[in-house]
């Protein structure tokens, strides 16, 4: 009793965490997506690039406790509940926090540096087309990947019905729409009407 009353402890703790984890990624992300869209066409300030600095650690910190809840989950199923680990819904959500890591890679190896370059001038001003809707492409990725888990987390009647490549398939097709309306969108949201394809927002 004493042992069924730990592990079920433990489950809960790494669903809390795996929870927190959800809410800094998702909750950094949109904020992000919609200040980037707010101030696309304001000049980018001081202040405003450490506000983004600042909200993307959320991200990166709800990434880290994504893959630490994850792999805690593995393995207790793997040691008390090897069973689940047959449920495909967990190998899809596992796909999506690796696309989720790499987009967040590129939003700090690439979106962040770009910013600072704007400060003092407008975003559009700055970055050229291409870079425009490259920041936007990464944008939708990371709003359409940080809301994927938690559809997933509620979808209880996916559990061992559904296979993970049609889960997968699903969602990159939901990708691609994203990304679609994003590179439609781009120069709607930036104010670029009629800019060429390299040239600088003027």
């Amino acid at each position: 009793m004493d042992l069924l009353f730990n592990i079920t402890n433990l489950k809960s703790l790494i669903t809390f965490v795996h929870l927190a984890g959800l809410a800094f990624g998702i909750g950094g992300a949109w904020v992000l997506d919609g200040f980037l869209v707010k101030n696309g066409r304001k000049d980018m300030t001081q202040e405003k690039y450490q506000t983004i600095e600042f909200v993307s650690k959320f991200v990166l910190t709800g990434i880290l406790l994504l893959w630490f809840s994850g792999l805690s989950f593995i393995a207790y199923y793997y040691l008390w509940v090897p069973e689940n680990l047959a449920n495909e819904k967990v190998w899809a959500k596992v796909f999506i926090v690796i696309v989720l890591s790499i987009n967040g890679y590129f939003v700090h190896s690439t979106i962040l540096p770009k910013l600072k370059t704007c400060i003092g001038r407008a975003v559009n001003e700055t970055l050229s087309r291409a870079e425009l809707k490259q920041m936007t492409i990464i944008g939708s990725v990371s709003f359409t990947s940080w809301l994927f888990p938690v559809i997933l987390g509620v979808s209880k009647t996916l559990n061992f019905t559904v296979p993970a490549l049609h889960i997968i398939a699903f969602y990159l097709l939901s990708l691609l729409v994203a990304v679609t309306a994003a590179n439609l969108l781009t120069c709607r949201i930036f104010s670029c009407p009629n800019q060429a394809p390299e040239s600088n927002c003027t």
